[in-house]
């Protein structure tokens, strides 16, 4: 296969140099930084968000959901199109995309009012903002490249661990992706503060005379795109169907009344598991019902603390110091006490 021709960077030609890494994109938590060898520099992934004045609501009014597609890409990328073809989409089916720079293909995962749907909720779109179009359905001959692309990013994978390990460099290769036209290839790679991959660019664009692009992600995200499965037995939810990561605390944990073991809580990209926030907000609704943990209260039997609140039993647990008694009360009881205030 005849690869596109692209410059090769190289130091000797008196090609650009890349700038050190600024020190505000040093410590990293999800895809925030790209080194690309046509860029030249480090970029800051762009935020949808913090561009638009306001958030588009989620709404169906006025809105033609039916040419909308979502893509599968490798690993659970995903990205979401308009059907421009003149066939109707079925999902698992596989098409030609466009993509940044050139064409893609991915396989069709949902279509519609599911996908119009996860558009905003995963992407959260400005309004008014293009998006992508399906080109075409892929044929026989575009299966057969994709193939041929998953065996070369594996001979790939290889070639940047010898790279990275003849430059010493501090960091992990998490996988490799090829563009479908190969007008760019995205290392994906996790690293701990800041490390200067210049000369990496320059050796992999030299390897593969095309666009090159290094993408360090944080440990989520590289849970994202491995997969596996969590300890309840089910598929990890931020590689199955989990649009975006919340900001995770023990605050959750601790609401919840779970085992603050670290060992327990943490999923397998070492960070607090994700599920912790899918109950949190119905706790925080149904805590208000109570008085607060730690609140000293009296009652027939002396002063107690609470120490442990029920939600779904309608109860509260006193820990009477004195006498290290514990007093177990329901809701109805503890309406009858007088509760003193914070």
């Amino acid at each position: 296969m005849t690869q596109p021709q692209f410059p090769i960077v190289d130091a000797e030609q008196g090609q650009p140099k890349f700038p050190d890494i600024p020190n505000s994109l040093a410590n990293l938590d999800d895809a925030v930084l790209v080194y690309s060898s046509d860029e030249g520099e480090p970029q800051p992934r762009e935020k949808k968000e913090g561009e638009c004045k306001g958030e588009r609501e989620f709404t169906f009014d006025g809105v033609d959901t039916s040419k909308y597609i979502e893509v599968l890409f490798k690993h659970e990328r995903r990205g979401y199109y308009l059907n421009s073809t003149e066939r109707v989409l079925e999902p698992t089916e596989y098409v030609i995309v466009q993509a940044e720079k050139g064409i893609d293909l991915g396989m069709v995962n949902s279509t519609g009012d599911v996908a119009y749907m996860k558009s905003l909720l995963r992407e959260k779109p400005c309004e008014g903002e293009k998006t992508l179009s399906i080109i075409r359905v892929a044929n026989d001959d575009d299966l057969k490249i994709f193939r041929q692309h998953r065996e070369e990013e594996e001979a790939a994978f290889q070639v940047c661990l010898d790279k990275i390990s003849g430059l010493q460099l501090p960091m992990k290769l998490v996988d490799v992706e090829f563009q479908f036209d190969e007008n760019r290839v995205t290392f994906y790679f996790t690293a701990d503060g800041r490390v200067d991959f210049r000369q990496l660019v320059r050796e992999l664009a030299a390897e593969y005379r095309t666009r090159i692009e290094l993408r360090q992600i944080g440990p989520r995200d590289e849970a994202r795109r491995l997969g596996g499965v969590g300890n309840c037995g089910r598929d990890l939810c931020c590689s199955s169907w989990l649009g975006e990561f919340e900001p995770i605390s023990t605050g959750m944990a601790k609401l919840q009344n779970l085992s603050m073991n670290p060992f327990k809580l943490a999923g397998q990209c070492g960070r607090l598991k994700c599920c912790l926030a899918f109950e949190s907000q119905v706790y925080e609704e149904l805590m208000k019902r109570f008085p607060p943990l730690e609140t000293t209260i009296k009652t027939q039997k002396g002063e107690g603390r609470i120490e442990k609140i029920d939600i779904f039993n309608d109860t509260i647990y006193l820990h009477h110091l004195k006498d290290d008694y514990w007093e177990k009360l329901t809701l109805e009881d503890i309406k009858k006490l007088p509760i003193p205030k914070k």
